[in-house]
C-alpha cells in the first residue's frame, strides 16, 4: 500500500493551524497520514515524537458511549533485522496513527498516557523482543494508571520466551499483521510474576552487577525480571555472545544466524569449562533454606516461565514430575538435592507464572543446554521458593531475562515478588476469553470499578491456571 506523503499545501496548511493551535482541525487533517507525514508533523511542532501526544486533546464526548476495545501498538523497529520496520510499515494500512508508537523514536510513556485519558478498555501488542515486552511492562507499572491494559505479543527478538509462554509463537514469519489484530481481540487475560533482582556486596551493600559489554565497570541498579535470573555457564554463553555483537553488529542480520553465533559460544564456553562445579563458587538460599548443589553442575538456572533460551523446558512438563519421583524413589545413589518447598507427597510442585514461586534448577554444561533446545536433555531439579538469595566467592557471569552482566566476588543478590501484569494468551479455548469480555463490559456499563475489575480478572487467571493441569506448558516449540 503506497504511503501517503503531504503536499507543500498540506505542509502550509498545517503550519498555520499550529500557529493557531487549532488541535482539533489538526487532528482531522492527519489521521490518515502514514508515517513520512507524520513525521514532517511532528517536526512542524515541537521537533520531537512526543509532541504528537501533547498537541493532540482527547475528547471525552461520545467516547463513554463507545464500545470500543482497541488495539495499541508498540514496535521496536531495530527488532528483527528489518522485521520492525515492515510490521510497521503494514500496521499503517489497518490502524489509526495514535494506535502506533516507534520505540527507536520515543519511550511508550506518552502514549500511555494519552490513552489513559480515553477511558477506553484498549488492549496493548508489543512487537518485539523479551526487552521490548519488559521495557512497556517497566512503563505500564511506573505509570501506576488505574486503567491497566492487557499485553499481547508479536516476537521479533531471538529467543522470544514470553511469546512462547503465551502461545504467541516463537518468532514472526512475515505473514499479514491482520490476523494477527484479530487474535489479540479474542486473547483472554492471564498472570504474570514479576520480581525484583536486587545486589549488594557482602560488606559496603553498594550495588555489585557490572556490565556485560566493553564499558569500563560501572554500577547497576535494581533489576526487574520476568523470566529467568541465570548465573555461571548459561550466563557465560550469554555474555559471550553479547560482547561479540557489540563488537561486530554487523553480523547480526536475522534470528537464524544470531542463534548460530550463540551456538558457537557455547561450544567455546564448552571448551573452556570456567565454571565447573558451581556449587564451590556460590551459596543458594531459598526461603530460608540452603540448597544443596551437586559438583557435576555448572550453572544454577532461576525460573519464573517455562520457556528458556528460545524455548527449552528445563523444569519439565506434569508427566515428568511422576517419572523424577519413581527415578528417585528406586535409585539409591541419586543425587540429594534440596527439597525445598516441595508438595506433601514429597514431589515438585507444578510450576506455574502467577503463584508467586520460582523454580530453581542446575545445568551441567553449555553442550547440555544446546541439548535442551531439541528435548534432548533435562535439567536437575533443585527447588522451589518465593524468596532467592544467591552469594558469590568469585567474579561470575550471570544474566537477567537475557541480558548478561559480570557479578563481582562476594556478592549477593536477593529475588523478591515484585507484583503481577496482566498479559494476553492466545489460545483456542473461548471461556475464559468469554469471562473476560464480560468483566470488560461491566466495567464499561458501570456495573463494577476499576479496582473489582483488576481483582475479577486476577480471578479469572487464577481459575484458568487451576483448571487446565497443563496451561503453563502451552509453549511454541523450539526454532
Amino acid at each position: 500500500m503506497a504511503e501517503r506523503r503531504l503536499s507543500l499545501l498540506e505542509e502550509e496548511n498545517l503550519q498555520s493551524l499550529i500557529q493557531r493551535r487549532d488541535w482539533s482541525a489538526l487532528y482531522e487533517q492527519t489521521k490518515h497520514l502514514g508515517a513520512k507525514a507524520y513525521g514532517t508533523m511532528v517536526s512542524m511542532t515541537m521537533g520531537k515524537p512526543e509532541a504528537w501526544w501533547m498537541v493532540h486533546q482527547v475528547k471525552q464526548e461520545g467516547l463513554e458511549e463507545m464500545d470500543l476495545k482497541p488495539v495499541v501498538v508498540f514496535v521496536n523497529t531495530r527488532s528483527g533485522g528489518q522485521q520492525g520496520m515492515k510490521v510497521l510499515n503494514e500496521m499503517q494500512a489497518y490502524l489509526h496513527i495514535a494506535q502506533l508508537v516507534d520505540l527507536q523514536r520515543e519511550g511508550p510513556e506518552a502514549a500511555l498516557r494519552w490513552w489513559e485519558k480515553t477511558t477506553l478498555r484498549y488492549r496493548i501488542l508489543v512487537c518485539g523482543g523479551d526487552g521490548t515486552v519488559g521495557w512497556v511492562l517497566g512503563a505500564l507499572e511506573q505509570l501506576d494508571l488505574s486503567y491497566i491494559p492487557p499485553l499481547a505479543i508479536l516476537p521479533l527478538g531471538t529467543g522470544n520466551d514470553l511469546a512462547r509462554t503465551f502461545g504467541w509463537g516463537g518468532g514472526y514469519t512475515g505473514s499479514s499483521v491482520l490476523p494477527l489484530l484479530q487474535q489479540v481481540g479474542r486473547a483472554h487475560v492471564e498472570l504474570l510474576d514479576r520480581w525484583t533482582v536486587a545486589s549488594r556486596s557482602v560488606e559496603d551493600k553498594r550495588p555489585s552487577f557490572l556490565p556485560g559489554g566493553s564499558q569500563p565497570p560501572r554500577e547497576r541498579k535494581t533489576l526487574t525480571m520476568s523470566n529467568y535470573f541465570g548465573i555461571g555457564v548459561d550466563a557465560a554463553v550469554a555474555l559471550d555472545f553479547h560482547q561479540m555483537r557489540e563488537r561486530r553488529p554487523e553480523w547480526f542480520w536475522s534470528r537464524l544466524v544470531n542463534k548460530l553465533w550463540y551456538f558457537r559460544s557455547g561450544y567455546i564456553n564448552w571448551m573452556g569449562k570456567t565454571c565447573a562445579n558451581i556449587g564451590s563458587k556460590i551459596e543458594v538460599i531459598c526461603d530460608g533454606e540452603a540448597v544443596d548443589i551437586p559438583p557435576s553442575l555448572e550453572g544454577v538456572i532461576i525460573l519464573n516461565i517455562p520457556s528458556f533460551g528460545g524455548g527449552s523446558d528445563l523444569w519439565g512438563r506434569a508427566e515428568d514430575e511422576e517419572t523424577e519421583q519413581c527415578e528417585s524413589d528406586s535409585d539409591s545413589t541419586a543425587p540429594s538435592v534440596s527439597s525445598v518447598n516441595w508438595n506433601s507427597s514429597g514431589a515438585p510442585r507444578r510450576q506455574s507464572m502467577q503463584d508467586g514461586q520460582l523454580e530453581v534448577v542446575g545445568v551441567h554444561g553449555a553442550l547440555q543446554l544446546g541439548a535442551s533446545q531439541v528435548g534432548l536433555y533435562k535439567a536437575q531439579r533443585l527447588a522451589q521458593g518465593s524468596h532467592i538469595k544467591v552469594t558469590t566467592k568469585v567474579a561470575l557471569p550471570t544474566e537477567v531475562d537475557g541480558e548478561p552482566s559480570w557479578f563481582a566476588k562476594d556478592g549477593v543478590i536477593e529475588i523478591s515478588h515484585r507484583g503481577q501484569a496482566f498479559m494476553l494468551v492466545n489460545s483456542k479455548e473461548t471461556s475464559h476469553a468469554v469471562a473476560t469480555d464480560v468483566v470488560d463490559w461491566a466495567l464499561h456499563h458501570k456495573i463494577i470499578n476499576l479496582e473489582q475489575r483488576h481483582r475479577m480478572l486476577k480471578e479469572i487467571a487464577q481459575r484458568a491456571g487451576a483448571r487446565k493441569p497443563n496451561s503453563w506448558t502451552r509453549l511454541s516449540p523450539p526454532d
